[in-house]
Parts: C-alpha cells; sequence; structure tokens
C-alpha cells in the first residue's frame, strides 16, 4: 500500500475492533465500555466523511491462514479477519494490509488511511507502511497490581493463568508502541500516566474528551415491566441504582449490597437496582442474592444489563429520584457513572485515583472506600435531598459535551495528520 505522503486526499480512519465487542450492539446491552466508545467516534468519523469502514477480527483455531471477508451494511464497510495465534505472524500482517487496501479502495483508491485500533491485540501485527494509533480500553494488570496486590490481580483478571497471560501481551504491546511509535488516542488519564512511566513517548499520546453527553434527544427503549414497577417509588423512598457491563471483581458490587443492608437495618426507605451481566449467564447475579438476607430481598432487583436505549429510559425514569452509586475498586474511565449524573442523576464515585471517572467529580460527590463510609455518604444526601438538585449535572456539562468531544477529535485529527504528512488536509 502507498505510503501516507502520497497523495494530499484527506485521511481516512479504519476501526479495527474485536468482533465480539461490536456485533448485535442495538439489541443488546454493550458487551464492554470499549463497545459505547467506539460506536460514538464511528458514528462521527461517519458524519465527517472520513470513515473507511470497520476491521472486525475474530479467532478461529479451525484456520491455517487467515480468512478476509467483505461485508458491507446500511452503506457502512465490514473486512471480518479470521485468525488464530498459531498462525505465521507475516500472514497475519499480509491480512490486515489487504483489509486496510480494501476499505481504501473502497473509499476512492484513497491511499491515506489511518489504521485505528481499539485494543493493541493485533498491534504488533500491523503493516509498518501505514500509520496507525491505539485506545487501550482494558486494565494494564501491572498498573491494577501496583494499586492493590498480586493476589488480587490474579482474582481481578480471574485466575493466575490468565494474569500472566494478559499481562506478557499487554508488555508486547507497549514496546511496539515504543518501538514503532505509533499514536496513542487516550480517553484516561490514568492509563496515560502508566504508558508514559512504561516509555511511551509523551508527544505520542493524544488525549481525547470521552464522547459522552446528556440523552436528552436519544431514542429510548420500553422496559421491562418488573424494572418499570419496580423504579416507582413512594414519597420517602430512595432508589440506589447501578449498571455495568460485567458483574466482576473490578466493580465491587459487593459494596453496594453491603452498604444498602446498613441502610435498610437502619430504617432508610430504599431500594436497589443493580443491572449488570448478559442475561443467559446468572450465575453472578444469583451469587448476589444470596449475600441478600431473606427479609430484605424484596427491596433489591438484580437483573441483566439492558440495550443503550433501555438505560436511557430508566435515566429518564428516575431523574432527580434517585442515586446512581459507582462502587468500582479500578476504573479506566467510568462511561455509565458519567452516563448517569450528565443525565440528571445524582451519581457518587469511590475517592481514589484508580477510579478515573472521580476526576470528573467534586470531593461533595465522592466517598472513602469502605462500607461504614459509603453508607453514611448515602444517609447523608437523603437527609438533604441532594439527589433533587441539578448542580452537579451542570458542572458534569461543563466537562463532558458534544462540542468539547468533537472538538478534541478535530485536534487529535489535526495532529496526526501534520504529523503523517504536512500536504494533507488537516482538518475534518
Amino acid at each position: 500500500m502507498k505510503s501516507l505522503s502520497s497523495s494530499n486526499k484527506k485521511m481516512i480512519i479504519a476501526i479495527i475492533i474485536n468482533e465480539k465487542y461490536i456485533s448485535n450492539h442495538s439489541t443488546d446491552g454493550f458487551k464492554v465500555g470499549a463497545t459505547s466508545f467506539t460506536l460514538k467516534m464511528a458514528d462521527y468519523f461517519i458524519k465527517q466523511q472520513v470513515f473507511a469502514g470497520f476491521i472486525l477480527y475474530k479467532r478461529d483455531e479451525s484456520l491455517l491462514v487467515p480468512k478476509v471477508v467483505q461485508l458491507e451494511t446500511n452503506e457502512i464497510k465490514y473486512i471480518k479477519i479470521f485468525f488464530n495465534f498459531s498462525m505465521n505472524s507475516e500472514d497475519i500482517k499480509e491480512a490486515l494490509d489487504k483489509a486496510l487496501l480494501i476499505l481504501s479502495t473502497d473509499n476512492n483508491h484513497n491511499p491515506n488511511i489511518f489504521a485505528y485500533y481499539q485494543t493493541d491485540t493485533l498491534l504488533s501485527y500491523h503493516p509498518s507502511n501505514i500509520p496507525c494509533g491505539v485506545t487501550h480500553h482494558g486494565p494494564f494488570v501491572e498498573d491494577f497490581q501496583k494499586n492493590y496486590s498480586q493476589e488480587e490481580a490474579y482474582q481481578a483478571f480471574e485466575n493466575k493463568d490468565k494474569a500472566a497471560h494478559l499481562h506478557k501481551q499487554q508488555s508486547i504491546g507497549i514496546n511496539t508502541l515504543i518501538d514503532k511509535e505509533y499514536f496513542v488516542i487516550q480517553h484516561s488519564k490514568l492509563q496515560g500516566d502508566y504508558l508514559i512511566s512504561k516509555g511511551v513517548h509523551r508527544e505520542k499520546i493524544k488525549q481525547v474528551n470521552p464522547p459522552m453527553f446528556s440523552c436528552e434527544n436519544h431514542e429510548c427503549g420500553s422496559l421491562d415491566p418488573d424494572i418499570s414497577h419496580f423504579l416507582k417509588t413512594n414519597k420517602d423512598e430512595v432508589l440506589l441504582f447501578t449498571a455495568v457491563a460485567r458483574l466482576d471483581y473490578f466493580k465491587n458490587i459487593e459494596l453496594l449490597i453491603n452498604a444498602s443492608i446498613n441502610l435498610l437495618e437502619k430504617d432508610i426507605p430504599a431500594k436497589i437496582l443493580i443491572l449488570g451481566d448478559e442475561e443467559h449467564y446468572d450465575a453472578r447475579r444469583d451469587i448476589f442474592s444470596s449475600m441478600i438476607p431473606q427479609e430484605y430481598r424484596k427491596y433489591f432487583l438484580i437483573s441483566h444489563k439492558l440495550p443503550h436505549t433501555e438505560l436511557f429510559s430508566i435515566f429518564n425514569a428516575i431523574k432527580k429520584k434517585a442515586i446512581f452509586v459507582c462502587t468500582s475498586r479500578y476504573e479506566t474511565l467510568g462511561i455509565t457513572p458519567l452516563e448517569a449524573a450528565l443525565n440528571g442523576i445524582y451519581t457518587i464515585v469511590p475517592d481514589l485515583s484508580s477510579v478515573e471517572a472521580s476526576t470528573y467529580f467534586s470531593s461533595e460527590d465522592k466517598f472513602k472506600y469502605d462500607i461504614t463510609s459509603l453508607t453514611k455518604k448515602i444517609i447523608s444526601i437523603y437527609d438533604q435531598n441532594l439527589f433533587i438538585s441539578d448542580i452537579q449535572q451542570q458542572n458534569l456539562r461543563s466537562l463532558l459535551s458534544k462540542d468539547i468531544f468533537e472538538e478534541s477529535i478535530n485536534r487529535i485529527y489535526k495532529e496526526i495528520s501534520t504529523s503523517c504528512n504536512s500536504l494533507l488536509p488537516s482538518t475534518i
């Protein structure tokens, strides 16, 4: 493929992401926060007519060489790459090169294509003649371990072997970033600081303002009758709410459950809605339910994660009536708590440097990371009716908005375009 310097056509963007994180996004809850982020980035690139398409990769252990398949849905181009890590690395690199060439050819033979990875999984296979960048969405094993412990890292990443494997892969990715001087499009200062500490050049890290905004004009979906009924509160009741993609160790839902039980024992009239994990996977929801004393279970509803449209319906239904409680012990961003606050749900977050979302909130909106402090914080908010105030929402809207996000993307686009080729049009 021709290098970026070979044409003065505007740079186009190809987004590369694991297929399982992007499929069925309109009918299911987002697999991970990366899905929401990626789709909003793609929407903006499409609007600005610089989106080349998606490259979706999927592991297939039955293959000896990669398979590349072309698709198009609603005028958006998709290239699927099926591969496995036992394959020759040059074959995987050639598959990526072929996919990028197809997208380049399909966009008026524009050779000025930028490969934008949503994980570093395939970064070491990237064709060196094509500029690229990466956004790290998941936590770095080593950074989590520095904040907690090795044993907790094993628990957070499921087991010792998985933690060790992921740490090895992440180290390869970081070394690739340093050696090849690829760009990092970073939405998390937490991760940016870690990458700089590992030797990634500061000037290669481009900070994007997270694509989160209020959903006043967003399409809302109809809610399950059980959830709709549960959302109805009496005059003196307070609804505590949290929603996550996965009910894993990082989210520490146990903290919310234990604090909620404390509240109920103190005769605070509370209802607790917890959403997370796939609908068909109820093992962790069952474990959390078993933690709740029988006499308090009627005050809890623990259900599966919802599509974004239904989540926005909940936001609309509980504005100024509820408290969104983020209990994560480590969060590279924290999309849902920020979205909740932007949409009028009073939100509280841990006072932890390992939770990126906390940097957007005032000290009054944070709690010390223990059951007693969380309980006291909720009681204080309840007693003062703080959840009916819109001060927090206005503060968040001054930090996170569609305009701020788009300005940051335009700045990054200009900087990368200029860096790759001074002849390229440098604004979207």
